[in-house]
């Protein structure tokens, strides 16, 4: 029976802490809380007590003796005002001191204004008035400071034990049974209140570590996608590049690709994977090992086959990963680009010697993209023919559709005139004022997609 006895103790202590036991950090934060009130709850009572003394010296002249007792009560509401807010003044700016004593001001604040009921009580003799103050106190403490049930309740039972038997003299034992009950409710929305803040706090928390994993593995996505992408800088025979590549948020779906032999340039590449985020991210790393392969594999295939094959490689090796990707890769032959868009923006094309900068045309006779299973595509051939200082640059749609305040995009028609305004400069200052162009139209506003900007130049 004993051991029974001990069980049903140990469940309920067991059900008890799990329920209602706040983590340390949570219990820091309710006294930070605390602390903040107190100084405005510090000042209302040493008002409260200047006027208490005042209308004692007023409406008692000649006749102090006999309310020194009320006299020295507001005195102490000052006194301790001040010490309280002087406590907690010091207390707010220590960092690493445990809760319980950050709680002491909380603590001694309650135990004091439990006193004035109990002051009344045996000095005024006044039940009724006791009741009230002692509800007052009881029933609005909770609700501007946290405390502890293991601070509140003890407290609240003690005076609810001094109360009682003047209650049950002067009162029916319907009202003494009805102050039961009022103690009873109190201990619970005590108990109640505490637990609220303490599961608040492990939701807020739990969401806060949540967003922290997530920001991590984001980063870690972010600096493995930049490994895998890195290019060096490698001066080529007769070209120059330079580019320019931002995320909309960590991991980007935008990658572009270098192939080379050497200081030879064999030819590059730019694409956009569907959707944002780590998902499109995964991808650029799987269909870029692909294209890879293609290119170098098919050396001397058609530029077509090697992109029908990388399509029909992303399709099979994706499985039911639904990212499709646009893109355009170019190979160099000579004084000649050659090029395949699939389903991708058109280049534009510089000429140094006409001094003008248009769009690659386009004989609209092909369609498709990379990675959609169900829809067929015809990817054409485009050549263009590079002199000296000429330029092709190659973007994502994240740079045309960039959108202002306002919901206006930056437009072709804009980056054609950036590029164009921009084509006498230094090839790495070019991009620059190109990107700082896109972001100065946007303001404000946050980046909705990835940009990628490619430039290659003829020397």
């Amino acid at each position: 029976m004993k051991g029974h006895k001990n069980n049903i103790f140990i469940r309920f202590y067991d059900y008890m802490t799990k329920k209602y036991k706040a983590p340390e950090e949570c219990k820091l934060l309710m006294a930070e809380r605390n602390l903040n009130t107190m100084f405005k709850a510090q000042v209302m009572l040493i008002l409260l007590g200047i006027y208490g003394l005042v209308s004692i010296l007023i409406t008692n002249k000649g006749n102090y003796m006999s309310v020194i007792p009320r006299f020295i009560y507001f005195g102490e509401y000052i006194v301790f005002g001040f010490l309280c807010i002087f406590a907690s003044a010091k207390l707010k700016k220590l960092t690493f001191v445990r809760s319980t004593i950050k709680m002491i001001p909380t603590y001694f604040l309650f135990l004091y204004l439990m006193v004035y009921p109990m002051f009344i009580l045996f000095y005024e003799k006044n039940t009724f008035n006791s009741m009230i103050v002692y509800a007052c106190v009881t029933v609005n403490f909770p609700v501007f400071f946290d405390i502890s049930p293991a601070i509140f309740t003890p407290i609240v039972t003690i005076a609810s034990a001094t109360l009682l038997p003047h209650i049950s003299k002067e009162y029916s034992m319907f009202i003494v049974m009805d102050s039961v009950i009022f103690v009873l409710i109190l201990y619970f929305l005590s108990f109640k209140r505490w637990a609220t803040e303490k599961d608040n706090f492990l939701h807020h928390r739990s969401e806060h570590e949540y967003k922290e994993n997530i920001e991590n593995e984001l980063r870690l996505a972010q600096v493995v996608q930049q490994s895998f992408f890195k290019h060096n800088e490698t001066i080529y025979e007769d070209w120059a590049i330079s580019y320019y590549n931002k995320p909309m948020a960590g991991v980007s779906g935008d990658f572009l690709d270098i192939y080379s032999t050497d200081n030879k340039l064999d030819g590059i590449g730019i694409f956009d994977v569907s959707g944002h985020g780590i998902a499109s991210g995964l991808v650029t790393m799987l269909v870029k090992n692909i294209i890879f392969q293609e290119f170098y594999n098919g050396r001397n295939d058609k530029l077509k086959a090697i992109i029908d094959r990388i399509n029909i490689r992303y399709i099979k090796e994706k499985g039911n990963i639904e990212n499709y990707l646009t893109g355009i890769v170019s190979r160099m032959n000579g004084n000649k680009i050659e090029f395949i868009n699939a389903g991708h923006s058109m280049p534009i094309y510089y000429s140094a010697q006409e001094d003008s900068a248009n769009y690659v045309e386009d004989d609209n006779t092909a369609f498709g993209a990379i990675g959609l299973p169900d829809i067929p595509t015809n990817f054409v051939s485009h050549t263009v023919e590079m002199k000296r200082g000429d330029e092709l640059i190659f973007f994502t749609d994240g740079a045309t559709e960039a959108t202002n305040a306002d919901g206006d995009d930056f437009g072709k028609d804009r980056l054609l005139k950036s590029i164009f305004r921009n084509a006498d400069r230094p090839l790495t200052t070019q991009v620059n004022c190109i990107v700082s162009d896109i972001l100065t139209f946007i303001g404000n506003e946050p980046q909705k997609d990835d940009i990628t900007i490619i430039i290659l130049k003829k020397k």
